[in-house]
């Protein structure tokens, strides 16, 4: 995978789910200034890029296209300024069923920690089906 960079809400969902360390250590993973600003403290082995005077969420998508990098984010605005600019972009969800797709993490694994993001995340509910469209074609290959 190429080079992720993250946003402040996906660093504390994946903070929750005490999944950060394992994502770094697979992915790629950067952020701006600002967002480690947001988040508090700098995650170990995430990349930190300096950013200009603006709006976090704006300068991490456009550091995003400077580095043809994918947007880990759980704000829909980034989302889709991300999918404007032609970038790829992945939601806490997105990245756990990518783990396991990977078999970075297995199937009970996987289920443990998408019913605990369901306590907490604020997806709509054609997220929450298409999570498990996703999660289901998984199983058919994998199993």
């Amino acid at each position: 995978m190429p080079l992720c960079l993250i946003d402040t809400s996906t660093l504390i969902y994946l903070e929750k789910l005490v999944l950060l360390e394992r994502v770094v250590s697979v992915f790629s993973v950067a952020t701006i200034g600002g967002v480690i600003s947001e988040f508090g403290s700098t995650p170990k082995g995430v990349t930190i890029y300096p950013a200009g005077e603006g709006a976090t969420d704006r300068l991490l998508v456009q550091q995003a296209v400077r580095c043809n990098a994918v947007v880990f984010s759980e704000d829909k605005q980034v989302l889709r300024y991300a999918d404007r600019c032609g970038l790829e972009y992945y939601n806490t969800m997105m990245i756990v069923l990518a783990l396991y797709g990977r078999g970075e993490i297995d199937s009970g694994v996987c289920a443990s920690l998408l019913g605990r993001l369901e306590e907490f995340a604020r997806y709509g509910e054609n997220v929450r089906a298409f999570g498990k469209q996703v999660l289901a074609a998984l199983d058919r290959n994998l199993l």
